[in-house]
């Protein structure tokens, strides 16, 4: 007995294995029970121990998830509202990385908010705020998911309502009975009944990190600053101080944050240019299959560079550019924002091909076409199933739209 004392008491003074992850607390506990293995003994210590570290755990884990938003090149966002930007508009999303030259990654997440990291891509040097600017579009495209999220799920849920006869005037008065002898619906063909649930309502930020989002809200993207008598932009609804948008105006009529564009853009395609478009349905493109194939043929003769050129005076060669769209309505409605991009002179520029390196020559001006009908995006053809989607994006950056 004297024996087992002595063991006991040389046991209470071993400190924990794990004291500086405990906060520095030693835990000295051991149960010795007569007939119990020594096994038994470490798993009821190691225990014991698992115990004493949770609060520490669970505390550090919440530091961690909540210090998301506080680098300049994080920013948080509920998980619902990311799901739903980037799977039901990723054009968007690639055109922000594009535009901004940067990647966007997941960097943490909690149970409903991920943590994104923003690292500037392509080479230097990009603008001294590109990183700034890179961030406060992503916000600005984040909020913008929200509202369309927002209106989604409730037309859902109207929708549910409509369906389960709960509109009226007055719902109360809609009492449970017997259902009435009715002839079955017809549904449309692929329907199956009622519409699935919508996605559930982002949860709030915490208090501190929609502190920080009001914050940046009042700083002007443009001087840095506190947004001074704020003019907003009626189309992507973005502010900054007036005297700042009004001279970023003058230069290029389009935001800064998003480049959405304001007024009508003219360039210094050659305005000596033809464009034609015929059909051909026995010309099938990958994807496509069901549709014939638009076929547009954009003829230039050669001519001299005017003063909107690199080279006044310079003579440029002739060319000849063909491009495939499938004769399906979003075709079709791509092939009305080509007309109108080529008349307003944006399809084509005089510069240096991109391909042989030849200066003084016509060449294309961010506005992609599809000059091949196979081969996939890498020879620009098809199939390529966001490209209708994308071009219509990069349209819009010139003020090409539909409306």
């Amino acid at each position: 007995m004297a024996r087992l004392r002595g063991n006991l008491r040389l046991l209470q003074r071993i400190p924990c294995s794990w004291s500086a992850e405990c906060g520095n607390r030693g835990i000295s506990a051991a149960i010795i029970v007569h007939g119990l293995s020594r096994s038994h003994h470490l798993q009821v210590e190691s225990r014991d121990r698992e115990r004493a570290c949770m609060p520490f755990l669970s505390s550090s884990g919440s530091k961690m998830a909540a210090c998301g938003g506080t680098c300049k090149n994080k920013v948080t966002v509920s998980k619902p509202v990311w799901d739903f930007l980037s799977k039901e508009t990723p054009a968007r999303l690639a055109r922000l990385r594009e535009e901004h030259r940067v990647s966007i990654l997941i960097d943490g997440e909690t149970s409903d908010i991920y943590v994104l990291q923003l690292s500037p891509q392509g080479p230097p040097p990009g603008p001294p705020n590109g990183l700034y600017l890179a961030r406060k579009a992503l916000k600005g495209l984040l909020k913008e998911a929200e509202k369309e999220l927002k209106k989604a799920q409730r037309q859902g849920e109207l929708m549910g309502c409509l369906a389960l006869g709960g509109g009226g005037e007055h719902p109360e008065l809609h009492r449970p009975g017997p259902p009435p002898l009715r002839a079955a619906p017809l549904l449309p063909p692929g329907a199956r009944g009622l519409p699935p649930p919508p996605p559930p309502l982002p949860p709030p930020l915490p208090p501190r990190l929609r502190e920080e989002a009001e914050e940046q809200e009042s700083t002007c993207p443009i001087c840095l600053g506190e947004i001074q008598n704020a003019k907003t932009l009626e189309k992507c609804r973005h502010s900054f101080c007036e005297g700042c948008i009004t001279r970023a105006l003058q230069v290029k009529k389009a935001c800064p944050m998003c480049g959405r564009f304001y007024g009508q853009l003219v360039g210094n395609q050659p305005q000596n240019g033809r464009m034609l478009v015929s059909k051909d349905a026995t010309l099938l493109l990958p994807s496509y299959e069901k549709y014939g194939t638009i076929v547009i043929q954009y003829v230039f003769p050669p001519g001299v560079q005017g003063a909107e050129h690199p080279n006044p005076g310079v003579r440029y060669p002739g060319t000849t550019r063909v491009a495939y769209l499938p004769d399906c309505p979003e075709g079709n409605k791509v092939l009305t924002l080509f007309r109108k991009a080529f008349d307003q002179r944006l399809t084509f520029t005089i510069g240096t091909s991109m391909t042989t390196g030849r200066p003084n020559v016509i060449t294309w001006n961010d506005i992609h076409h599809k000059t091949s009908c196979t081969g996939g995006p890498q020879l620009f053809g098809y199939p390529d199933p966001t490209y209708l989607t994308r071009v219509q994006e990069e349209l819009r950056a010139k003020g090409i739209t539909d409306d």
